[in-house]
């Protein structure tokens, strides 16, 4: 409540108080002179009974010329009545409604005389005595009322200036004491009601610098603190945003570089199951092995996003120069992933930045990266090279809205399927085609695949899309009576390893027994080496059903050779970079060599994929592979 107010309603409720009291004592003083003029009426009535030997009726009539009553009865004394009066209509007065509530009004009076044999019982009029009482109240009333009032917004002005002195003189010390110019208050200045303030403000005075000094010095440090990681000592997100809205925004200067984030994989783990003080030492060791990959690039900056993401951009330097880094980044992982003893390290995103970027933009193609990484081996990273995909259909399809897409998909079972040839090398070799899965919008475009896969995957759809394309192959080969051809159909780890998936696929396969057994199901030899005897689980299942097993990608893993032991598959499908320059690089001709003459002492069919020239499929085909896959031996086709 402001000053005014309480101002206002002290003097209101003193108002009151004053005024009850000054009716009171009015009214007080009026009973007083009521009872004397009763006293005096009887003195007048007892000599008029006295000296007049009038009759009864003679005698009201005197009374009523002579006095003025409210109330008047007259009666002789063996009761008979010879008058009687009593006023019917009561005007309002304040002072009567006043009188009767401190309970001072006037009572019946009566007198009786023995000579004249009347008894008068009487109350005498009284209003023109309530009359003066009632202006005489309201005028004090109005009275009170004008100097409560007047002197409320006295109060008010006295105060209110008071106070603006006051603070003006208190403001202008503190400002100087803030600017260094540390002043007393004079206690002269200020009204006699504030000098006990500024002796209090004179004491705070000389602690008053010091501490500014202290506040400006912890400013200092708290704006440090805030802009470093605690636990590495690194900037954190608010100098990255900082550094790189430096690089990009002013276009007049040609800033371009690449930015790398990397996804720490294994933290949530650690943090689990072998503290957080061991979580916090693997960030570190994190943060050190992409300092030194990095501390090779001039002017490259390292930051701490949040708990598990680290960014480093490196200016100055281009998209192809990127893969040395990525590669010199990957082997420090390993190492690191040798030494803590754990499935990965972290998983990196790339993406090559210039002046005029969007930040936003830049952060969702690196966060994609990421995705795709994931689905690579371990510690693996991926180049978003390509910016256009900003500007094609898959350019609304942020982060935010991958959800939406996807389940979308998933409900409409908007799946295109196409297949790609594996072609055999010699006439014993059965192999297969391989499904190739692309998926389109509400509006029939194409999405970008590798992108849809990797957000599925992080989103926890993944299962569920394996489904539908295998429902959707399935289905397809019966529609079209596929059922003297070999299919591929790609399998996610995480689907292999998921006990429901696998019941389900049971059951599916053992509805269509016939297509079953013209089905092989491929998946990636890191995603299996994740989980071993949940994969040894799904392959056993797959041969139940009559299916077999493709172990992809295979030969970029540490323990490659132990699949043909522990796997036993069917198939196996070596990564595609031995194949690429296959004709004039020896050491990958001898590896395959090995790997083929291992393979088929077990039964083992070896496709080689990403077969590019001529000359890539006769050097395969000298070192005995099954099958080539690529785009030389044939480009994807809708089923």
């Amino acid at each position: 409540m402001s000053i005014f107010r309480r101002v206002l309603v002290q003097n209101t409720v003193l108002f009151v108080i004053i005024s009850l009291i000054s009716a009171y004592i009015i009214c007080f003083a009026f009973s007083q002179y009521a009872k004397q003029q009763q006293s005096h009426h009887l003195a007048q009535l007892q000599q008029l009974l006295e000296l007049d030997k009038s009759t009864p009726k003679q005698v009201v009539k005197n009374l009523k010329s002579s006095f003025s009553y409210q109330d008047l009865r007259v009666e002789r004394l063996s009761g008979e009545v010879e008058h009687q009066y009593q006023q019917d209509k009561f005007p309002f007065y304040l002072s009567r409604l006043l009188m009767q509530t401190f309970g001072l009004q006037t009572h019946m009076q009566t007198y009786a005389n023995q000579l004249a044999n009347l008894r008068i019982t009487y109350i005498l009029s009284q209003d023109d005595i309530y009359q003066i009482m009632d202006n005489l109240l309201y005028a004090l009333v109005t009275l009170f009322f004008l100097f409560i009032f007047i002197n409320t917004f006295t109060i008010r002005y006295q105060i209110k200036r008071i106070l603006n002195k006051s603070i003006q003189i208190i403001c202008r010390t503190l400002t100087r004491t803030q600017a260094n110019e540390p002043e007393n208050i004079a206690a002269h200045t200020l009204p006699k009601e504030f000098s006990s303030l500024a002796h209090q403000l004179n004491e705070m005075r000389s602690t008053m610098t010091q501490q500014l000094k202290e506040w400006q010095t912890s400013a200092e440090n708290y704006r440090h603190e805030a802009t470093r990681d605690v636990v590495t000592g690194l900037p954190n997100r608010i100098s990255f945003v900082s550094s790189l809205e430096e690089q990009i925004n002013d276009e007049q200067t040609k800033n371009f570089g690449i930015l790398a984030i990397t996804r720490a994989s294994e933290l949530q783990y650690l943090n689990q199951n072998r503290g957080y003080e061991a979580g916090d030492q693997y960030i570190c060791d994190l943060s050190q092995a992409i300092q030194r990959v990095g501390n090779h690039y001039h002017n490259a900056l390292l930051f701490r996003l949040n708990g598990s993401d680290f960014a480093l951009i490196i200016p100055n330097v281009t998209i192809k120069e990127a893969e040395n880094f990525a590669k010199n980044l990957f082997g420090r992982f390993t190492e690191l992933q040798k030494a803590l003893e754990t499935n990965s390290i972290g998983y990196t995103g790339i993406v090559a930045y210039e002046a005029g970027d969007s930040m936003g933009e830049l952060l969702a193609l690196a966060d994609t990266g990421i995705s795709l990484a994931q689905t690579k081996v371990a510690n693996g990273w991926h180049i978003q090279n390509d910016k256009s995909i900003l500007n094609n259909v898959s350019a609304k399809y942020g982060n935010q809205n991958w959800k939406q897409v996807i389940d979308d998909v998933l409900e409409s079972r908007a799946v295109k399927l196409f297949y790609q040839p594996i072609q055999p090398t010699n006439k014993s070799s059965k192999v297969y085609s391989e499904i190739l899965a692309r998926f389109t919008n509400s509006e029939g475009d194409i999405l970008p695949t590798a992108s849809f896969v990797a957000m599925a995957e992080k989103m926890d759809k993944i299962i569920e899309l394996d489904k539908l394309i295998i429902d959707a192959t399935i289905q397809t080969i019966q529609q079209k009576n596929l059922n003297t051809q070999y299919f591929g159909i790609n399998i996610t780890a995480k689907s292999a390893h998921d006990e429901q998936f696998c019941v389900w696929l049971e059951r599916r396969l053992l509805r269509d027994s016939f297509i079953a057994s013209k089905l092989i199901f491929e998946a990636s030899e890191f995603g299996l080496q994740q989980n071993m005897p949940a994969s040894q689980r799904f392959i056993q299942m797959l041969h139940r059903t009559g299916a077999r097993v493709t172990v992809e990608r295979f030969g970029i893993g540490f323990t490659s050779f132990k699949f043909f032991r522990d796997i036993k598959p069917d198939f196996v499908k070596v990564d595609g970079s031995y194949s690429r320059g296959i004709d004039e690089d020896k050491n990958n001709q001898y590896f395959l060599r090995v790997v083929v003459d291992l393979a088929h002492r077990l039964g083992v069919t070896v496709i080689a994929e990403s077969v590019e020239t001529q000359e890539e499929k006769f050097a395969l085909e000298q070192i005995f592979i099954d099958g080539t896959q690529g785009y030389f031996i044939g480009k994807p086709s809708e089923l």
